[in-house]
């Protein structure tokens, strides 16, 4: 083979049929120079044609291969990480694209960037979400920082899309998503990244577009999230246990910002029909887990002046009836939000 791309993009399809075609073509349709790219579809156990449309995109083009996997999105990632040739990695959903323009600039950071991890402003919907105005560097001297901010802010940084990875950092240091984890895979797999790390950026570029999909895991009732989110937690957490201790901290900020999350998405979501006393007495049940408890009692009150942290306010306080009713709001925002 002759000279290896710069850049691998990872694709898992899972039941994709209807997106996926818009996703390989908003990297085909900007790329001049196909060498320089490998896309990279990796299916796994889907029930659709979507086996037969990404054949038909690897029979048409050099630079697309197709693979498949074992159930699951860690899987399909980590059999796309093996078989990558590039110097990097990019992860990209089957219901995401590229925004115009982002091959271009994806490029000229994997010629001349020297870091191990490069992050990029994206779209979510129609919601354009800003990490940075302006370029920022992080080296051995500061590197931390952007480590805390990203455990801080995890529905903003802690998903694996919209980065450029290098290949050699997490290869070299067995970097892999944990198939065991229905939730939060994406974080632990940038958690464990994290140890490594040595230099990174945020790009004030748009790259990415993600799809709001209301029909995803996440966005679903389905009475097993406390369980999966505390394990992945946990999982986590061990993996924070062996960096700098200042990251155990933010950790804690990433545990309470999960305990939100579970509220939103399972207890008081509109679609779960239990009465609000049992919701309640749910809400009071995951604060006695071992692993939001320390969170709880480590942060103090003057922590909880941020908008996303009123509601563990209300928790310290005690005051579980408001703390319902304040993410009952959240869910309405959030729904007219993605409306």
């Amino acid at each position: 083979m002759g000279k290896k791309p710069l850049i691998s993009f990872i694709i898992p399809a899972h039941n994709a049929s209807q997106t996926v075609g818009r996703t390989v073509n908003s990297i085909i349709s900007q790329c001049d120079d196909s060498k320089k790219i490998e896309i990279i579809i990796v299916e796994n156990t889907s029930t659709d044609n979507t086996n037969e449309i990404c054949e038909k995109f690897a029979r048409e083009n050099d630079n697309v291969s197709f693979y498949h996997s074992e159930k699951g999105v860690s899987n399909a990632r980590n059999k796309g990480i093996a078989v990558a040739e590039g110097e990097w990695l990019f992860f990209i959903d089957a219901d995401d694209y590229l925004l115009p323009n982002s091959i271009a600039h994806l490029l000229t950071d994997a010629q001349k960037m020297d870091d191990d991890l490069i992050i990029y402003n994206y779209q979510s919907g129609n919601s354009r979400i800003y990490l940075t105005d302006n370029n920022v560097s992080f080296n051995k001297d500061n590197i931390l920082a952007i480590k805390e901010k990203m455990l801080k802010n995890p529905t903003k940084f802690m998903t694996v899309w919209g980065k450029l990875f290098r290949k050699s950092t997490v290869v070299k240091n067995d970097i892999k998503f944990n198939p065991e984890l229905v939730l939060s895979e994406d974080s632990d797999f940038i958690i464990q990244a994290c140890e490594f790390i040595k230099n990174a950026s945020i790009r004030s570029d748009f790259i990415y577009h993600y799809s709001i999909n209301k029909d995803s895991t996440v966005h679903q009732v389905d009475g097993k999230k406390i369980l999966n989110y505390t394990k992945a937690l946990e999982v986590s957490e061990k993996t924070i246990l062996r960096q700098e201790p200042e990251l155990s901290k933010a950790y804690n900020s990433y545990i309470l910002m999960h305990l939100n999350l579970i509220m939103v998405h399972e207890i008081f979501a509109i679609q779960n029909k239990q009465g609000w006393f049992k919701r309640i007495e749910l809400l009071k049940s995951l604060i006695s887990l071992p692993i939001f408890t320390r969170a709880l009692k480590t942060v103090r009150i003057q922590e909880c002046r941020t908008g996303r942290m009123i509601p563990i306010l209300l928790i310290k306080l005690k005051l579980y009836n408001l703390t319902g009713l304040l993410y009952r709001v959240r869910i309405h925002q959030n729904n007219a939000k993605a409306s």
